[in-house]
């Protein structure tokens, strides 16, 4: 299970998988925890949350599809961790995806003069 690439010009397909991934209490309690360690296997994180493994792989798959979280394979074990480049990359891009655009302002400045 290799980390993902840092995203460039995300789809918007990836911004609605990144975003639902954030629309979980559960998996913002998984996100708030991963964040004061540097890595933890499933079984760890399961005892830590007191989530049962199996909803805790389900609320982590969520989450690699949202590129919030690495996992890395080590033996048997699968080891999770915060993937904060993941996170900062989302926010930078949705940031120039929402940004005004002066083109766009103009033509909607037309339009209501018709």
């Amino acid at each position: 299970m290799a980390s993902s690439p840092l995203l460039h010009n995300p789809s918007l397909r990836e911004f609605r998988a990144h975003y639902q991934a954030l629309a979980s209490i559960t998996r913002l309690r998984i996100l708030q925890y991963l964040a004061g360690i540097p890595q933890i296997t499933v079984l760890e994180l399961a005892d830590a949350l007191g989530i049962s493994q199996p909803r805790l792989s389900w609320h982590l798959r969520m989450l690699r599809r949202g590129h919030l979280v690495h996992a890395n394979r080590a033996g048997r074990a699968v080891y999770y961790s915060l993937n904060r480049e993941g996170i900062n990359a989302f926010h930078r891009e949705l940031t120039t995806l929402i940004a005004p655009r002066p083109r766009v302002r103009a033509l909607q400045h037309e339009l209501s003069e018709v």
